[in-house]
């Protein structure tokens, strides 16, 4: 795929670059991407005291939603940027708790695509490279 300036691989490397606004809900997840290629995206997530639950921990909403944003924009990354696209499917998975105020690796990837669906992986680790949450998500795609 060619880095063409109506994909969305071309948009997320302008994002990337500083060159568009992030959207409001990477905003409010204080989710950034640092790294793309089609197919696979790497973002960076940093809870904070917005994403606590009344325990004081974590929401684990906040993992899912950054599991499900790393999966559809690596699926984007493969897609013109004007193709609606829309989650099925989440199945999330939690193996350890995230702390408010550390930094988070969350990676995601295309697994198969169709014209019309796709299925993509994800996985949200802490610093050291531990697994804490991982994610299998299945989207439409129309277009």
């Amino acid at each position: 795929m060619t880095d063409t300036e109506t994909s969305g691989l071309h948009a997320l490397r302008a994002l990337i670059r500083g060159e568009i606004a992030a959207s409001s809900i990477g905003q409010t997840m204080g989710l950034s991407a640092v790294a793309v290629e089609p197919g696979r995206i790497t973002l960076e997530a940093r809870p904070d005291e917005r994403h606590l639950n009344p325990a004081g921990a974590v929401h684990g909403g906040f993992a899912a939603t950054c599991l499900d944003g790393a999966a559809a924009l690596a699926l984007f990354s493969t897609l013109d940027a004007s193709t609606p696209h829309a989650t099925v499917d989440l199945n999330v998975k939690y193996v350890r708790p995230l702390t408010a105020g550390k930094v988070y690796q969350v990676e995601g990837w295309v697994v198969e695509r169709s014209q019309r669906l796709a299925i993509c992986d994800a996985l949200l680790t802490d610093d050291t490279g531990k697994l804490c949450a991982k994610a299998t998500t299945t989207f439409v795609i129309k277009g």
